[in-house]
């Protein structure tokens, strides 16, 4: 086991940062919506994160709107859908990005709202979210950052059909996010679909089995407070249901809670945050099953006192909201450590490539009993909270490689990209072109070596069958210029 020391850089406080609403454009949409049709043409003008505010879209209007937002800022950002909810209503996402669509070395967050039909106000918050990124993203540093340094993804609504029904349950009448299978209650083991989930559980559990978030937000309403891992119970006897990541997801929580505007001046939760199940523990949650399952750093956070706000306060609560929005996912991504991992061939030659080699390495942390692992490109992104760590990257067949990284308080993350040696190359798995350690130019020399030995034998009895089948001719040959002498 290798073992190295490093530092992070200091640089620009990501946790701190603020928005900087002056000079927004003052666009005021006030007529009301007659039809889709209507909807689409307004969406395809100029449109501002102003005018996304102002009222809440029905579903039927929530589709044309995104489409109209791609035409719009196509550049950085593509529409899809996760599948269909009960009553057949396409689960929508946008994907914001200048890249978007692309597989590249780059973290993925989310945001998943209006989970809860009658707590829709995320459904507004985040297509406003959308609209002030393509707004401002050649101009603000925080909204530049995400768009060129991520992929985030926003989904506006996952139960569409409760939102119509004014209701907390899907049609089917079931709580979503209680319809998730517990780690706590069935173990790593038993985090597969059991076949009794909702199709818009469905489409999120498959949606995170293909796509690695690094960290993700869920929105609702009904309080004002980041809330954290465990939702579950691992301990009847104590309230408090810390996970692995404990002070990892209380420093989260805070980045969101400290960057609203109040939601740190709460007299109800010390800071802003609070233990999932030392608020009131649930079982069947998605921030437990994202974090287990996933890999992903997952908070629920209620942006809304009020279920349901009046749409003139929507502009308000956004405004609350903003710089928290943006803070979240830079500081999971970029604060904590990143880096990449690669197979490190010290006796390649100096010309050699193959050293660059990605490896979708598993990144531990002592004393923490949770696991991510880099992506197929060798990139990962390890979310912690400031503080001295061991961080050990290892995979089968490399020897394992160990560091000591110090996660400063300023936000600025440390970059740390693990090389490991390769301990059983050439042995099944890997081509002869990346055989460069010393079992490998061993390998080659005699594979030279018998390729040179061969070909003069080779030679030797070629002109053995030459001369063999051309003998009478030559006897006749010789004989003929006997005769003349």
């Amino acid at each position: 086991m290798l073992m190295i020391a490093v530092t992070g850089s200091a640089s620009g406080s990501i946790a701190s940062i603020k928005p900087d609403l002056q000079g927004s454009p003052a666009s005021h949409y006030t007529r009301g919506l007659q039809n889709t049709k209507d909807y689409r043409q307004l969406a395809g003008s100029n449109f501002t994160h102003q005018s996304v505010l102002t009222s809440y879209l029905s579903n039927d209007e929530l589709e044309p709107y995104m489409r109209g937002y791609v035409d719009r800022c196509g550049h950085m950002a593509r529409m899809f859908s996760l599948g269909k909810s009960k009553e057949n209503r396409e689960l929508w996402a946008l994907e914001l990005s200048n890249n978007p669509g692309a597989t590249e070395a780059k973290p993925n967050t989310r945001y998943v709202g209006n989970m809860h039909g009658d707590e829709p106000a995320s459904r507004q918050l985040l297509l406003g979210l959308a609209e002030w990124l393509c707004q401002y993203h050649t101009t603000d540093s925080r909204a530049a950052e995400i768009v060129n340094g991520m992929h985030l993804y926003l989904v506006p609504t996952v139960n569409p059909d409760g939102f119509d029904l004014r209701q907390r349950h899907n049609v089917e009448d079931v709580d979503l996010n209680r319809d998730f299978p517990d780690p706590l209650l069935l173990g790593t083991t038993g985090l597969q679909p059991t076949g009794i989930e909702q199709p818009e559980t469905l489409a999120l559990m498959q949606w995170m089995s293909e796509t690695h978030f690094v960290a993700s937000a869920s929105l609702h309403e009904g309080a004002v407070v980041a809330n954290y891992p465990w939702d579950g119970m691992t301990d009847p006897n104590n309230t408090y249901s810390a996970s692995p990541d404990d002070a990892t997801f209380r420093h989260l929580a805070s980045v969101y809670a400290n960057a609203h505007t109040h939601m740190h001046d709460s007299i109800e939760f010390a800071g802003g945050i609070t233990n999932g199940a030392q608020w009131y523990p649930i079982s069947g949650g998605m921030q437990d099953w994202a974090y287990v399952s996933g890999q992903c750093m997952e908070l629920t956070v209620e942006v809304s006192q009020d279920k349901w706000p009046a749409a003139d306060l929507l502009p308000g609560l956004f405004a609350t909201n903003l710089p928290a929005l943006l803070a979240f996912p830079l500081a999971a991504a970029f604060s904590g450590l990143r880096g990449d991992v690669h197979q490190l061939l010290p006796t390649a030659p100096e010309n050699a490539t193959d050293n660059d080699i990605p490896l979708p390495a598993i990144i531990m942390v002592e004393g923490i009993d949770h696991v991510i692992h880099a992506s197929a490109l060798g990139n990962y992104y390890r979310p912690l909270a400031p503080g001295s760590y061991n961080v050990s990257a290892a995979l089968q067949g490399y020897a394992t490689v160990s560091a000591e990284i110090k996660v400063p308080m300023d936000g600025s993350g440390v970059v740390y990209d693990f090389a490991l040696p390769c301990t059983t190359c050439n042995r099944g798995s890997t081509s002869w072109g990346t055989m460069y350690d010393e079992e490998g130019v061993h390998i080659r020399a005699a594979v030279y070596a018998f390729l040179v030995v061969a070909g003069g034998a080779w030679v030797l009895y070629a002109l053995w069958w030459w001369c063999r089948a051309h003998r009478h001719s030559l006897y006749l040959g010789r004989r003929s210029k006997a005769t003349s002498v």
